[in-house]
């Protein structure tokens, strides 16, 4: 066991105090003290829901916390915030801040009510389907996603732009494989813009419907039913995850395929990434204002 000479001359070693839940420790030649909490017992299922979700909190941070420009973008909104909470209230760590953000934003994410999953179209032999949270995709179906991106949006149809754009780490993510490769993908991810609380004219609450966009839509292998396949099992995704629309931006030249599912428009053609779009969505329930 490691010692370490103290000045006045006497030798220590690592060592636990049971009676005081302390442990003793000395590494490097330099004495540590760690207060150890008794043990009680295994985790109680709130505290491993709590451990998770700061599991899902640390993948979303610290990839944050390593860029520059979207640290100074979080500088500038907690300034922003603590301009507009009491002195006791404020946040003075930018991490912090980002803690805070990112966890109301998971909790807000999974406080909505689920539904059980509609049927949806089987798959083929040889298909699998993945549906995972960013968090637990290994590094091996990242790195198939992101191939599949990279070919369909940028080396076939040439666009250039960023394709890693942080809201992936926010969304589910819809992979169907055949023989380990992507063969369609598509990610589903909150369209907060439409989740927000709205006042009628004498000031009572509105709460539009719960909106889900559905982004990077591809296929590598066109022509056998694959983008078929994942639309259905992205709105079976979509209800159970209690969406009560579900929004994209089509490409004009994909706009029958969408039809066929009964998207329907919503306002006037524009440009996105120098191909023009329209946007569509597709009512998933009866739901209506109130």
């Amino acid at each position: 066991m490691a010692k370490v000479n103290r000045p006045d001359g006497a030798k220590v070693s690592g060592k636990e105090d049971k009676k005081t839940n302390s442990v003793h420790r000395v590494r490097n030649g330099v004495e540590h003290t760690y207060q150890m909490e008794p043990y009680q017992g295994p985790a109680s299922h709130a505290q491993k829901l709590s451990r998770k979700l700061h599991g899902q909190i640390s993948t979303i941070l610290n990839p944050m916390m390593a860029d520059p420009a979207k640290v100074n973008e979080l500088t500038q909104q907690m300034e922003a915030f603590n301009r507009t909470v009491p002195p006791e209230q404020r946040v003075n760590s930018v991490r912090q801040f980002a803690y805070r953000h990112i966890k109301q934003m998971l909790l807000n994410g999974t406080a909505v009510r689920q539904r059980k999953a509609t049927a949806a179209t089987p798959l083929p032999k040889g298909l699998k389907l993945n549906i995972k949270p960013f968090a637990e995709l290994s590094a091996a179906e990242l790195y198939e996603i992101l191939k599949s991106r990279f070919s369909v949006f940028v080396l076939e149809q040439e666009i250039r732009y960023l394709d890693e754009d942080n809201i992936d780490l926010t969304a589910t993510h819809l992979a169907l494989h055949r023989k380990g490769q992507v063969v369609a993908y598509a990610r589903l991810f909150e369209d907060l813009n439409d989740n927000k609380p709205h006042y009628d004219e004498i000031g009572r609450p509105v709460f539009l419907p719960r909106v889900l966009r559905a982004g990077r839509m591809l296929t590598t292998e066109r022509g056998r039913g694959y983008g078929r396949i994942l639309l259905t099992h992205l709105m079976a995704e979509a209800r159970r995850q209690g969406a009560d629309i579900l929004r994209l931006h089509a490409q004009l030249n994909a706009v029958p395929f969408y039809r066929h599912f009964r998207f329907t428009k919503v306002g006037e053609p524009f440009t996105e990434a120098g191909i023009q779009h329209i946007t569509m969505e597709r009512k998933l329930t009866k739901f209506s204002a109130k």
